[in-house]
């Protein structure tokens, strides 16, 4: 009865978003050149998402390989964003001469920037996940990266959280976008694609807010939640700095503040910490299927592609995730169909939730 329910989910979610996920399974491997494979993959900070993609990547190269009758060896670099870390990766990378090299980016590229980059294009190959490539100056265009470089993004196509929120509360028409003022390269990809994604859902891209201090940005929450039912927001990066330039722990602090004192204003997510925090649902990417997406095109290169020649990808997956206790708290309903269709129902703003856990 479960396998049915879910399954019956999916097929309801595809209906709703007209969602077009990039299905292709990697090619069949063709006459491989040898049985063991050196694969390296460099990471920045290996948090459980971050492995989570590491262990999608590993998981599809094995199967693959051990069906060709081969296999690989891996070696992971924690970059921890460090610039002292740097030196050893690249001195490391140099003297292994891997076949293949996978890079898992925080939003800010490091990885590709401080280690990908700087790799010799004709002794090196290299699968990235990389959210902004063109801004990062990783690729050319999407279509034709160019260089030893090709990827997968991060962020899913920003069409399926504007229908979201339409779904949610039909007369959501006007979108506020607000980010990290220090995330200037990621935030010219956000105002870029939402842009695009507004103009063709029929939404206004009513303001556009960067913010400099966690005060800052709670104080702009307390403006929004001011706003008409027409208003709902998409925040890309939280301000994780206070005013005094100290840390801000925002998945503690933010969480809290939003809880208490926001009543009115639904912001929606892409990624799933923000729905499991209170936000009334998201369209989240499903990261290890994002490694197993870099998986299949790092096969490709493995059986003679060359990674310019080969398109920058969106995730072509995502997972639909409500909020019950999050909805409430601002006076929204969820649709029946839409708690149907999610692949994970949190209960509570304390985490909880019924559906799929992994």
């Amino acid at each position: 009865m479960e396998r049915r329910r879910q399954a019956i989910g999916s097929r309801t979610l595809s209906a709703i978003f007209l969602a077009l996920f990039t299905l292709g399974a990697a090619s069949s491997l063709g006459a491989l050149e040898r049985k063991t494979y050196t694969i390296h993959i460099v990471v920045d900070v290996l948090k459980p998402k971050f492995q989570e993609v590491v262990d999608g990547i590993k998981a599809t190269l094995d199967r693959e390989l051990a069906a060709a009758g081969a296999s690989a060896t891996y070696t992971v670099h924690d970059t921890r964003t460090d610039p002292k870390t740097v030196p050893a990766i690249l001195a490391a990378l140099e003297a292994a001469k891997p076949d293949l090299v996978f890079a898992v980016n925080n939003p800010a590229t490091f990885a590709d920037s401080n280690i990908s980059l700087k790799l010799d294009p004709a002794r090196f190959r290299v699968v990235s996940e990389n959210c902004i490539p063109l801004q990062s100056g990783v690729a050319k265009s999407f279509e034709r990266p160019g260089g030893h470089i090709t990827g997968v993004g991060v962020f899913v196509r920003m069409n399926s959280v504007l229908r979201l929120a339409k779904m949610i509360r039909p007369e959501s028409k006007k979108l506020v976008f607000f980010s990290w003022s220090a995330m200037g390269k990621i935030n010219e990809w956000f105002l870029a694609e939402l842009t695009r994604a507004c103009a063709e859902e029929g939404i206004e891209l009513a303001q556009v807010k960067y913010l400099s201090s966690a005060e800052e940005q709670f104080a702009f929450y307390l403006e929004c939640d001011k706003l008409g039912p027409e208003y709902f927001g998409f925040g890309a990066v939280s301000v994780w700095v206070k005013k005094d330039g100290s840390y801000a722990p925002m998945d503690v602090i933010e969480k809290e503040f939003v809880r208490d004192n926001i009543r009115h204003f639904p912001q929606y997510c892409y990624d799933e910490v923000g729905v499991m925090n209170g936000a009334p649902a998201g369209a989240c990417v499903i990261w290890r299927d994002l490694g197993e997406q870099m998986g299949e095109k790092g096969l490709k290169i493995l059986n003679g592609a060359k990674p310019g020649e080969l398109p920058w990808e969106y995730p072509r997956k995502y997972n639909l995730l409500v909020n019950l206790a999050g909805a409430k708290s601002i006076g929204l309903g969820l649709p029946d169909n839409l708690i149907r269709a999610a692949y994970r129902v949190y209960t509570d703003l304390d985490g909880r939730y019924i559906g799929r856990g992994n």
